[in-house]
């Protein structure tokens, strides 16, 4: 949903008094703007319209002049009449959003640099008073557009001259790009998903339509993969790729026309690995009714790696924002001449184009050694055509290990200097489904731990049914079918649990937990029950049930 916030303008006559009882009157979040700026409204609605979870400050880049300085997309220090950073990055456009989840720290902030009466430009004075004060404030980036903040009415004039010559719909296109994308997703997939992304506005198409359809072509290249011939493994192949850049127009059009959801974001992450496993279960059975190949084992045991990565990267993350959250900052004092800031040597001379190109080579190919879903996709659409599954199977473990050990020899590097203590936040327990535990069991290492239960949980079951025979054949479908229910269980856990949810009682009642599904699938092997029936229970409970309940759950919280 669009949540649009009004906008104050701020002259030079207003004082930090006055911005703090605007605060104050308003029910909601409220965003400050100089009156002297000229900014694009594109880039003014990256405050106003997006969803926000603290302050957020406008910042741009101007050659040979910074006054703010930026580090891990937060302002860390700013400038006034009457402060000085020791670093400056950015320029502060003048534009600013203050967020009620912050009030309290907000306004002790404000009465306490009011009561030293500083001089300066209140706006100015506002961003100091929150950095010196360790209120997190987000760095929202101007860029792809000329800005000003200026007392000079020529300059303001040229400069809005200059933005009338803009097409502002082709820079919103622009804006809805995802930061930090792999380097397959920004040098070809965005590039063709753009054309996508401004059709579909033209005609309406919301972000869930265009996830559902999303999903309906990646599952359509699964068919065409479960027929197992080589035109078909082409088919799929090129469908996957359709299906992946049709996966990035929903967001582009969510940031386009400033529309966010929670069951859009859902939705969006959910079908991605549902559209990624069920691809590893047509390949496999296409390679088996077509060939004769049995390859279940190596498809059971490529979504396990995938399971056990995609849930570290997601708690590697979590659990690094949740320390610094808990991190205890030291203020510095608003009147200080030093702003608290060591200053970071520059490691790349900008003038140096030679070492400017060798780091971002670096950048680049360190992007593709991680291993995204861009990267991943094309590995399995090229494997696919070429070699057939076979050659999946065989070629996507050893990348996905490589990539492991690369990205792991990094965060076990830096975990070793983290602290030696438990997170306070849920997010890690309630992943761990094993119906006993409240609290995780490793401290520094927490973020580790649901990928080392997916692993022990989904390992015990695919050599059991290796060893039994289940994973071979026409019984190979059963068996596979049963792990990527479980897999997607612990996928429904970990987005549950980042938006700080507890799945519903019934649902870990039914679903066993680990040694409770570990202790099923033994008996069921040992008394030779047929496992079709397991898997219809599992798919039924985890990918239909528990989906069911989920969104249900959040449109009645919407429409409340």
């Amino acid at each position: 949903m669009s949540d649009s916030k009004a906008i104050v303008r701020v002259n030079s006559s207003n004082t930090l008094s006055d911005l703090l009882k605007h605060f104050a009157d308003s029910s909601e979040d409220i965003v400050f703007l100089d009156e002297n700026s000229v900014i694009t409204e594109p880039h003014l609605q990256l405050l106003t319209d997006f969803p926000r979870s603290a302050a957020a400050a406008l910042v741009g880049k101007q050659p040979d002049f910074a006054d703010t300085l930026v580090r891990a997309t937060q302002v860390v220090s700013a400038s006034s009449a009457s402060h000085k950073p020791t670093e400056a990055n950015r320029v502060f456009t003048g534009a600013i959003r203050l967020s009620k989840k912050q009030a309290p720290e907000i306004t002790k902030a404000l009465e306490a640099a009011i009561s030293r009466n500083p001089k300066g430009h209140s706006l100015d004075l506002l961003l100091v008073a929150l950095v010196r004060a360790t209120i997190r404030v987000d760095a929202v980036e101007l860029v792809a557009a000329p800005f000003a903040r200026n007392e000079d009415a020529a300059v303001r004039a040229e400069t809005s001259k200059a933005i009338s010559k803009i097409k502002i719909p082709m820079l919103r296109l622009k804006l809805a790009n995802r930061a930090n994308d792999g380097f397959f997703s920004v040098f070809f997939l965005r590039r063709v998903s753009k054309l996508l992304t401004w059709a579909a506005v033209k005609i309406g198409a919301t972000p869930n339509q265009v996830t559902i359809a999303s999903f309906a072509i990646g599952l359509y290249a699964a068919f065409l993969f479960a027929q197992g011939d080589t035109w078909s493994l082409i088919g799929g192949a090129i469908l996957l790729q359709v299906s992946i850049i049709v996966d990035c127009v929903d967001g582009e059009i969510a940031r386009y026309t400033r529309k966010f959801s929670e069951l859009g974001a859902w939705l969006d992450a959910i079908t991605d690995r549902v559209k990624e496993y069920a691809v590893f279960l047509g390949l496999a059975y296409g390679a088996f009714v077509q060939n004769g190949y049995n390859l279940w084992v190596l498809a059971a045991v490529l979504m396990a790696i995938q399971t056990f990565r995609h849930l570290s990267d997601y708690n590697f993350s979590q659990v690094v924002k949740a320390r610094a959250s808990e991190e205890t900052p030291v203020p510095v004092d608003f009147m200080a001449e030093w702003d608290g800031i060591t200053a970071q040597i520059e490691e790349v001379d900008p003038e140096d184009e030679n070492a400017y190109t060798k780091r971002r080579i670096r950048y680049w190919l360190g992007k593709i050694v991680i291993f995204p879903i861009g990267e991943r996709w094309l590995a399995i659409s090229l494997t696919a055509a070429v070699g057939g599954a076979l050659f999946t199977f065989t070629a996507l473990p050893l990348l996905a290990l490589f990539s492991m050990v690369w990205v792991y020899r990094v965060r076990i590097a830096k975990t070793l200097v983290m602290a030696k203590t438990r997170i306070q936040s849920h997010v890690i327990a309630r992943q761990l489904d094993l119906g006993f535990s409240p609290k995780s069991f490793l401290t520094r290492f927490d973020w580790l731990e649901p990928s080392l239960l997916r692993a022990v949980e989904l390992g015990a079951i695919i050599a059991l049914f290796a060893v039994t025979g289940h994973l071979e054949g026409s019984l190979g479908v059963a068996g596979f079918v049963i792990l990527f229910s479980i897999a997607f269980h612990h996928y429904d856990n970990l987005y549950r649990s980042m938006q700080n949810e507890q799945k519903p009682k019934w649902l870990s009642v039914l679903g066993l937990s680990v040694p409770g599904r570990i202790a099923l699938m033994v008996l069921a092997t040992i008394l030779g029950w047929n496992l079709a029936f397991i898997a219809a229970y599992f798919s039924l409970l985890f990918l239909v049930a528990s989906s069911f309940q989920w969104v249900v759950s959040h449109r009645a919280r919407s429409s409340s």
